[in-house]
């Protein structure tokens, strides 16, 4: 693994880093946290209410006449993920005729 910095100082005095700290009541510096990468319960109740509401501004943005992409630049999301929406919410279903 890698080697701790040594600092000039600190070898001149015959300290050690952590012999610095615990003198200044500092705390070792800690490691960030990593993502999670997933969603508890909560967080997934709320989000599936925010797909609600976003889902249903699509749809009022559409029906008031806005193109799906200038409704995907309002967003912030691609053309395709608000066709996908209108599409599986049945605005574009074509009737099929077989002769």
């Amino acid at each position: 693994m890698g080697q701790k910095k040594k600092n000039k100082i600190l070898e001149k005095l015959g300290l050690t880093a952590d012999e610095v700290r615990t003198a200044f009541n500092v705390n070792t510096p800690k490691e960030k946290p990593k993502p999670k990468g997933y969603l508890f319960r909560h967080d997934q109740m709320r989000m599936s209410k925010r797909m609600k509401r976003w889902e249903t501004m699509v749809y009022a943005r559409f029906l008031g006449g806005m193109h799906p992409k200038i409704i995907a630049g309002c967003l912030g999301v691609s053309e395709e993920t608000v066709r996908v929406r209108l599409r599986a919410a049945g605005f574009f279903v074509k009737d099929l005729k077989v002769s």
